[in-house]
């Protein structure tokens, strides 16, 4: 029996948008602030990002751009400025900047931004400008994503024993998309994902507990690349099913919060672009999605199509309630499906809000030891193989 697994490695021009939150007493009120930041040109989503970020953080913004239209209607208050190619536009900057008490100007797009950096050098009007240009923003992004994702290449190896046929730019990608997703799935929990995909066999792929997506896209993605099989996505999207009863309080109030259905439109969005036609999805408890999956061996999901099943598991996600009784159930049905070679993912195997997953873990690893291959836990998962 092989021992318990370690961790791995409206618009107005003469008044500015003010950032407002809310103080403890619910009351909205405008933030003490030191001076406010100037956005312009206001014309591009980084522009209404920017907007949103300032007013958590209680700084007041000024939004302006030298044209109104579509890209700007999001913003209740406009200010309007010239073009950078007008005669008159230095001053105009100048007055603006003196009347809202502009102390740093925030500029999305690349070429006003060279611009302006260079016209507050000359002119020494008092600003500065917040970051560097987008384009080159862009581009030390991508150089710390390949960074990261040269960090994970080597684990990735050597979690699938070589067998990962997966390049950097293929691991980037990835990681990258999945990133853009919400979920809790860190990027290391990822790189053993890909890993174990690299190192299965054929056979269905099956996830219990989706949200709105983020390791579904995963498995999705490497399912096709690495032609392991068709992907199975369950999840109720009900407050009922997800609701922790083993946890603290206040873990099962931070679920009020959630729109379920909205999660559940989520998760069909993200999914759409990487399915293809060997991905389904069962809105229901896994319970009765086994009884489905087992008996029919078809199943047809809308947006998706139908899509034929094995019954021979060839990796198994399993991330849904993680109460103690939960987690057993979700074993008990779906781990002898699990094929020679196979693995099973037990998501939050470490956990700050209960135990029920490792509690299941364990007793697995004692129960099915001579079954399993290789155990390892990476960003909080137990990953298992079961001997081919």
């Amino acid at each position: 029996m092989p021992r318990r697994p370690s961790p791995a490695p409206k618009h107005r021009a003469d008044r500015p948008v003010r950032s407002r939150h809310t103080d403890r007493s619910g009351a909205n009120r405008v933030a003490a602030s030191s001076g406010a930041t100037l956005i312009f040109p206001a014309t591009v989503p980084a522009a209404a990002r920017y907007v949103e970020e300032a007013r958590e953080r209680g700084e007041e913004v000024v939004v302006a751009a030298s044209v109104r239209g579509e890209e700007t209607l999001g913003f209740e208050e406009l200010i309007l400025l010239p073009s950078i190619y007008d005669a008159d536009f230095a001053e105009r900057l100048r007055a603006l900047i003196a009347a809202h008490d502009i102390r740093r100007i925030f500029s999305p797009v690349a070429v006003v931004h060279v611009f302006l950096r260079r016209l507050l050098a000359e002119k020494a009007f008092g600003p500065r400008l917040v970051g560097t240009t987008p384009v080159a923003a862009e581009m030390e992004s991508f150089r710390r994503l390949l960074r990261e994702a040269e960090r994970h290449r080597g684990f990735i190896a050597a979690a699938s024993e070589g067998r990962s046929r997966l390049d950097l730019l293929e691991i980037a990608a990835i990681l990258r998309q999945a990133d853009r997703l919400y979920g809790q799935s860190s990027a290391v929990k990822i790189a053993a994902m890909i890993a174990v995909c690299a190192d299965t066999v054929p056979g269905d792929v099956v996830e219990i507990g989706s949200l709105v997506g983020r390791t579904a896209f995963v498995l999705a993605h490497l399912a096709r690349r690495l032609a392991i099989g068709p992907v199975l996505a369950i999840d109720p999207w009900d407050a009922g099913a997800a609701l922790q009863k083993d946890a603290a309080a206040f873990l099962k109030d931070s679920q009020d919060s959630w729109d379920f259905e909205l999660c559940f439109q989520d998760f069909v969005t993200n999914l759409i672009p990487v399915a293809g036609n060997g991905f389904g999805f069962l809105r229901m408890p896994a319970t009765e999605a086994y009884r489905r999956y087992a008996a029919a061996g078809r199943v047809e999901s809308p947006w998706f199509g139908p899509v034929d099943y094995s019954g021979r598991i060839s990796v198994l996600h399993i991330d849904g309630n993680h109460d103690f009784a939960a987690v057993s159930a979700d074993c008990a049905l779906w781990v002898p499906h699990i094929v020679p070679g196979g693995w099973l993912i037990l998501d939050d195997y470490v956990w700050a809000h209960g135990d029920g997953p490792q509690r299941v873990g364990d007793a697995l690893l004692a129960r099915e030891g001579e079954r399993i291959e290789r155990a390892f836990v990476c960003g909080k998962a137990l990953f298992l193989r079961f001997r081919p």
